[in-house]
């Protein structure tokens, strides 16, 4: 093997050199690809996080609206009417033309009376076998949860 010339070194040295420079280059650019991809994962989880207590926010503001009209109360039983906690003092109606009231919480008690649509009823917030205590015009007693909406 012949000694190289001092150019033909310098080519040889010359191309090693930019061969190495270029693939450090190379890899640095890959890796700031990397790091960009990272940091647009972290973004997006933060967004997300973000989405989440908005939902979170917007569903304390929905309960808070609730317990302000007098639809949901944060202490009361967990007494429902189509979806809707009920405090005492709401107003209910019958979805029957005549819905029974009773003496004792079961149909197998003295009714009191029968109540019409039109009557006014007051839920006195005590639940007990599927049946409402409620205050009317016509006296207190229990009607049947299934047969009383909300009125609005």
């Amino acid at each position: 093997m012949s000694p190289l010339s001092p150019a033909k070194l310098f080519l040889k040295l010359s191309s090693t050199f930019i061969l190495c420079a270029s693939t450090i280059a190379l890899s640095q650019t890959a890796n700031a690809g990397f790091f960009d991809s990272i940091y647009d994962v972290q973004r997006a989880v933060s967004s997300i996080g973000q989405t989440a207590d908005t939902f979170r926010g917007s569903k304390q503001a929905v309960t808070d609206l609730g317990e302000e009209v007098g639809f949901i109360s944060s202490n009361e039983v967990d007494n429902q009417v189509g979806g809707v906690k009920l405090i005492e003092g709401a107003l209910l109606a019958g979805k029957l033309k005549n819905t029974s009231l009773y003496n004792q919480a079961s149909n197998n008690s003295m009714q009191v009376s029968s109540l019409s649509q039109q009557d006014t009823i007051i839920y006195m917030g005590k639940e007990q076998n599927g049946y409402y205590y409620v205050q009317t015009d016509k006296g207190a007693g229990w009607v049947s949860k299934p047969l009383v909406g909300l009125r609005y």
